[in-house]
């Protein structure tokens, strides 16, 4: 097991071990002094914000009650008292106001961030930032060559951060509590409570990776992300919002296919790999909202700041440009292509091209959430809650009006669509019927196009495939006359 407390100089391992030490106690010990008066909570974090992916990608910035409040009614740090599925937990900072209980640190409804140098299954007590005020403003200390663990306090932070504002965005988007998503208490709308997301900030484990298991609804998942010893200070994973978004969408993808009771649809074979390409394509579309270049084209590795390379942890950066990432449906029969992350990349760039084209048609949102009032007049959706009934004035869905939002809401919508253990074939009609759905089948077109530009089109076929991989595929470039008419 590596011990993380090693990196650190003999003089920060005395004061951490002090810290805790402090927290465990209370304090100084001696007469007491009067109780303060309750300090106004500020609820703020300085973060990488949402959108920016990574330290070379923008600037630390403190936000300000960053919470949807359609996705989480009770903030980010509040939670029903009996829903918490460890009743024996002592979080620090923790007051009991009637039923609700609200953490004066990373603690909350839909996220457990903390530290877990030691690499345990245990976690309600590892170190976690507690602020009275919740002012969660702490120094990044990596331009300073300090080493991950001196800056802990802002690592945990960033990732309680990201976890929740993910939370939030896929809530709105219909990864909400029927579904199976992650949360302490789901406030009478249906699935199973109890698993919010328990989120490992430098994982003692391992390095240079990132992990992320999902049981059955009802069952916490846990997320471990990684330090990784590509550079010097080594850099730590928590900071890359790719890879912290890529980790949780397996917790989307496992919990939509098959349905939330079901947690063994994506294990293998093209069902692996695209659990792995649904997490690179998502992070990539969010990636946009900053570093979208209107005069394209756009050019994304994944994993880059991390392992400390250009070209990133991937064969290929994603690129609509052929030249730069040439993969087709056949180019999973290359040597190399048998495990899932290849295999994933893959099926990543295939979602790439699709929101590319849809940015194309459709123009380019710099926001990815829903406006929390939908009655009102927007610039997310083309029309508003209260337009948006049939003839008899039933509700009907709401469609975004830019490509990338559409093209996120059809992959997330298409994954309830789709079948235990998926194919490409599967996922990429399980698309075409979220928009058949959604639209009207207004798109069908440019979807059909999009994958037939990679050779997924409806004349691409497998010979031998098996659940568990295997098969001989040939590239297909044909469109359904009826889908362009």
């Amino acid at each position: 097991m590596v011990d993380w407390a090693a990196d650190a100089s003999d003089h920060f391992a005395h004061k951490i071990e002090a810290r805790k030490a402090k927290a465990a106690k209370g304090g100084k010990g001696g007469k007491q002094k009067p109780l303060p008066s309750p300090k106004e909570p500020k609820y703020e974090y300085a973060v990488f914000p949402w959108g920016i992916n990574d330290p070379t990608t923008g600037k630390v910035k403190t936000v300000t009650k960053p919470w949807d409040n359609v996705a989480s009614p009770l903030g980010w740090h509040s939670y029903i008292t009996a829903s918490n599925p460890w009743p024996q937990a002592r979080f620090k900072g923790a007051t009991v106001k009637g039923n609700t209980t609200t953490v004066a640190s990373t603690v909350g409804n839909n996220v457990l961030a903390h530290e877990d140098w030691e690499g345990r299954n245990e976690f309600l007590d590892n170190w976690r930032p507690v602020s009275d005020d919740f002012s969660f403003v702490y120094e990044y200390g990596e331009p300073d060559g300090l080493a991950p663990k001196e800056y802990i306090d802002f690592v945990v932070t960033q990732l309680f951060y990201t976890c929740n504002a993910y939370h939030d965005l896929l809530y709105r988007l219909g990864f909400d509590e029927v579904s199976g998503n992650f949360q302490m208490y789901n406030f009478g709308k249906g699935g199973k409570g109890g698993d919010p997301v328990i989120a490992n900030a430098q994982d003692g484990s391992g390095y240079n990776n990132a992990n992320f298991m999902t049981p059955p609804d009802g069952q916490a998942p846990r997320m471990r992300m990684y330090v990784w010893d590509t550079a010097t200070p080594y850099r730590d994973g928590d900071l890359e919002a790719g890879i912290v978004i890529h980790e949780y969408s397996h917790g989307l993808s496992t919990r939509l296919t098959g349905g939330p009771a079901n947690s063994g649809c994506l294990g293998w074979g093209e069902a692996g790999g695209m659990g792995e390409g649904w997490g690179d394509a998502i992070a990539t579309i969010i990636r946009q909202v900053e570093e979208h270049n209107p005069k394209g084209p756009d050019v994304f590795p994944m994993g880059a700041w991390a392992a400390n390379q250009a070209k990133g942890i991937r064969n290929y950066v994603y690129a609509t440009n052929s030249t730069l990432n040439p993969s087709t449906y056949k180019t999973l029969d290359k040597p190399g292509y048998w495990g899932v992350h290849a295999i994933g990349e893959v099926w990543a760039e295939y979602l790439f091209v699709l929101t590319t084209r849809l940015i194309e048609k459709y123009g380019f949102s710099k926001t990815l959430y829903p406006p929390e009032d939908t009655s009102k007049p927007n610039d997310y959706y083309t029309k508003t809650s209260g337009e948006s009934v049939d003839s008899l004035g039933r509700p009907l869905p709401l469609i975004p009006k830019h490509g990338n939002t559409l093209s996120l809401q059809l992959i997330i919508s298409a994954m309830k669509l789709q079948p235990c253990r998926p194919t490409f074939f599967d996922a990429r009609d399980a698309i075409i019927q979220a928009d058949e759905e959604l639209t009207g089948g207004e798109n069908q077109c440019i979807i059909w196009k999009a994958f037939a530009e990679r050779g997924l089109g409806s004349d691409a076929a497998v010979v031998g495939q098996t659940p568990w991989g295997g098969g001989v595929r040939t590239d297909g470039y044909k469109v359904p006359e009826k889908a362009c008419k």
